[in-house]
């Protein structure tokens, strides 16, 4: 569902997808904005107008559209999107929580979700109809709504789909049986019956459809929108610093994670969904303070996304702890060194930062430039032996200066308790991850290979010569 904001005349055009809402949008006046599963406050006393279709026929629609294509040249659905799609499968796209619908991320089974959920979906936001026109006399309907509020409009039909045929809409038994389950809603706050194209009567109540608390579609109203915003206007990308967190833990996002995106839009909204991927299956709130990271990154005097910044740390960290990547956790501390609100703080960040970059520096090292050895070595050789200005060799075998440089980092932590969780969870993920931290505790406690003296070493050297 997209909401429409209409200029002229200042209408809010709620726009559930296969109900001929492309044809009123077009027929209605000059786009102001579009927004995704809410109506930003400050367009909220304009009045609403949406269309209703009978739930069967809408989801055919939509089914046929996706499978057949459609009968506008050079629209995106003029070409078939999802050729061998079946009624199952559309049924099961509907009851997969792991595909999106949301508009925050496009691919075929989101975008495909996004136009198939039922239209008393809070995300739809039919709690906020003024005016609900009907699609089985749309054209009689949309021309008296325009009467009344003094509109010129034509209505073009637009996008209808193909037919198709017959065979390729196979309905089982226990497709009708689970549409039927999935669209109750539908038929029962529309009021339509099931079979009959009209519906049974023409007043509605959407009040029960509202959610009682605040959505994160409410409460980061740039990211569900289509709006392009810059560094100018950076802490508009952004929830409101006072914004409840609770929303954004609860909300996961759909989909398996991906790659890290390493790139750089200068649309910080563009650049948000980018990363959103990354985060597939994990909280929109670990989401969220990856973008309030963004933001201080390019506007470090950004004062709402720094409050936003802390508050997600000092309230919620536990909640997304597990979820944040050691990339991320990398981020957090570079940016607690950098901004920290006391030295303490940025002493600790900057700890947290040195002992992860330290770490991929090295494993960076090995990667570029040495070949892969088996692990544990194969031979070993004994301890000691100077490295560099005084400095000797790490004694692996006993394996305390791991250890006791640890236990030192644990103690400095432990004087600042938000910053300090994150320096825990980096030598924690250190320890677990493929790093040197790793590698040498595996082999710490193992005797070395003896020593060979001098004397043994020249007769063996000899040995080997005079077999050569």
């Amino acid at each position: 569902m997209t909401n429409f904001i209409i200029n002229e005349p200042h209408i809010v055009f709620i726009h559930l997808p296969k109900t001929g809402g492309t044809s009123v949008r077009d027929a209605l006046g000059r786009l102001e904005g579009r927004y995704f599963g809410h109506v930003p406050e400050r367009f909220r006393d304009r009045h609403s107008l949406a269309v209703v279709r009978e739930p069967k026929a809408r989801f055919l629609s939509a089914f046929r559209m996706f499978k057949f294509g459609n009968q506008l040249e050079g629209d995106y659905y003029a070409e078939p999107r999802w050729p061998d799609l079946s009624i199952s499968q559309a049924l099961d796209v509907l009851e997969d929580p792991w595909i999106g619908f949301d508009r925050s991320h496009r691919d075929i089974p989101w975008n495909f979700k996004h136009h198939i959920i039922p239209q008393t979906h809070p995300f739809n936001c039919l709690f906020y109809a003024d005016t609900v026109l009907r699609f089985e006399t749309l054209e009689e309907d949309f021309g008296a709504f325009c009467a009344n509020f003094g509109i010129a409009a034509e209505l073009p039909r637009l996008r209808a789909s193909r037919n198709g045929q017959k065979h390729e809409e196979r309905w089982r038994q226990e497709d009708e049986e689970r549409f039927m389950r999935l669209f109750a809603d539908d038929y029962r706050f529309l009021a339509y019956a099931s079979g009959r194209p009209e519906p049974t009567k023409k007043r509605y109540n959407f009040e029960p459809l509202r959610p009682k608390d605040r959505t994160v579609y409410d409460l980061w109203p740039a990211y569900f929108s289509d709006e392009k915003i810059f560094l100018k206007d950076a802490a508009q990308a952004l929830p409101e610093d006072s914004s409840v967190l609770e929303p954004f833990a609860d909300m996961i996002i759909p989909g398996s994670p991906t790659g890290a995106w390493a790139g750089r839009s200068k649309d910080l909204v563009a650049h948000f969904q980018k990363l959103q991927p990354e985060f597939s299956g994990a909280s929109r709130l670990s989401h969220l303070l990856a973008c309030t990271i963004v933001v201080l990154r390019r506007d470090p005097s950004c004062e709402s996304a720094l409050r936003l910044f802390w508050r997600i740390l000092d309230e919620q960290f536990e909640v997304i702890r597990s979820e944040l990547s050691l990339r991320w956790l990398v981020s957090i501390a570079d940016t607690v060194a950098d901004l920290g609100r006391s030295s303490g703080e940025c002493a600790v960040g900057m700890s947290a930062s040195i002992f992860a970059n330290t770490a991929k520096l090295h494993e960076s090292e090995l990667k570029l430039f040495y070949p892969k050895r088996p692990w544990p070595p194969r031979r070993r050789f004994s301890s000691g032996g100077a490295l560099f200005d005084g400095m000797l060799t790490y004694w692996v075998e006993k394996g305390d200066m791991i250890d006791n440089m640890f236990a030192r980092s644990a103690k400095v932590a432990a004087s600042e308790p938000t910053a300090g969780k994150i320096l825990m969870e980096v030598m924690e993920r250190l320890k677990l991850g493929p790093t040197v931290y790793r590698r040498f505790k595996r082999i710490s406690g193992v005797k070395a290979a003896p020593l060979v003296d001098d004397r043994v070493k020249e007769r063996l050297q000899r040995i080997m010569k005079n077999n050569a």
